[in-house]
């Protein structure tokens, strides 16, 4: 079970960085587009100290970032990870104070670890959640939404959940948040919905049919969610599986600076620039340890079944030989000035 859902990681699994690239002429001798913004960002409105705008951020960076892995109805079909409801369950007890829960929480998901896993249930069904790129601030409003809801009841997803979309959620536009902010949420909402339609594949035709699935239906659901959030949305690689996923002059020249940066251990930024009327933001793709049996070392890593499937989809594949923690591609996101 754990190696089949392991062809979700581009899309679930993913933590996502970035970096600025430098000032260079490409091959025509064209300038690189004007940078507007550099900062580091899981996408979150500003730090929140009232208590209802802490809680509505909490939603916010859960809907974005959670509900697509840790199911909020209750409903254990296609479980790639424990439910939020057990989660809670497991971790707030009737002495558990705010604070404590929000300790623990914390701790784990900066650096989730079989030693700091109070779940042995769910780390040896699901393995262990890959390491996200939340902040302090960030992670303690994701706790203290949890812990101030009955998220761990039964009926709350049918009873509650839409009552907090209309009292919590607030558009994308809407929010205070800068182009790198606003063009990361866009990613991780598209990120949500082939992550959802992907794993309801895996759990019908297994980890081969789950390949077919992405080769046929990954574009239509990343264009319809453009269509929906009314920007552009694609994924770019350097060495890209499919050849309408190869990055243009601009795209590999980010792409080549952040590979730099990893190599000397430096943190990577995100970065936006604008084009014409609209600002394009990059948001790297980084490899872990799950991607492996899709994209690391052939016939040992990716096992023999699975690369002649690639082969089969994919003649021209250039997506294999990587190792954890190393750029697998980026999210490009183009917004239109005026938004």
């Amino acid at each position: 079970m754990r190696k089949s859902l392991s062809i979700i990681v581009l899309f679930i699994a993913v933590a996502m960085t970035a970096c600025t690239p430098p000032a260079q002429e490409d091959k025509k001798g064209q300038k690189p587009a004007k940078t507007v913004e550099t900062e580091t960002v899981v996408a979150s409105p500003k730090p929140a100290t009232d208590p209802k705008d802490v809680l509505a951020k909490g939603f916010s960076l859960m809907e974005s970032n959670c509900f697509s892995c840790h199911n909020i109805d209750g409903s254990k079909d296609g479980l790639i990870a424990p439910t939020l409801a057990a989660i809670k369950t497991q971790y707030v007890q009737a002495q558990t104070t705010e604070a404590e829960f929000a300790r623990e929480l914390v701790s784990f998901v900066q650096n989730p670890s079989l030693e700091k896993a109070k779940m042995p249930g769910a780390t040896k069904r699901y393995g262990i959640m890959p390491k996200m790129d939340f902040s302090q601030e960030q992670l303690s409003a994701i706790a203290s939404y949890i812990y101030q809801t009955e998220i761990e009841q039964e009926a709350w997803f049918e009873n509650h959940y839409q009552e907090e979309r209309k009292k919590y959620a607030v558009s994308i536009d809407e929010q205070d948040l800068s182009y790198t902010e606003k063009g990361l949420q866009y990613a991780m909402k598209t990120k949500g919905v082939l992550g959802k339609n992907l794993l309801k594949a895996i759990k019908t035709k297994g980890t081969i049919g789950a390949l077919s699935f992405c080769n046929v239906q990954a574009y239509p659901l990343t264009d319809s969610m453009a269509n929906a959030l009314k920007v552009s949305i694609k994924r770019v690689s350097d060495k890209n599986r499919n050849p309408a996923n190869k990055a243009n002059a601009e795209e590999l020249r980010f792409i080549a600076n952040a590979k730099k940066l990893i190599a000397k251990g430096e943190k990577v930024k995100p970065h936006t620039h604008e084009m014409d009327n609209n600002v394009v933001g990059y948001y790297p793709i980084m490899t872990n340890a799950m991607c492996m049996q899709c994209h690391g070392t052939p016939k040992t890593e990716v096992l023999p079944e699975t690369l002649s499937k690639i082969k089969d989809l994919y003649p021209k594949d250039a997506a294999l030989g990587y190792h954890p923690n190393e750029l697998r591609g980026i999210w490009v996101v183009k917004m239109d000035k005026a938004k």
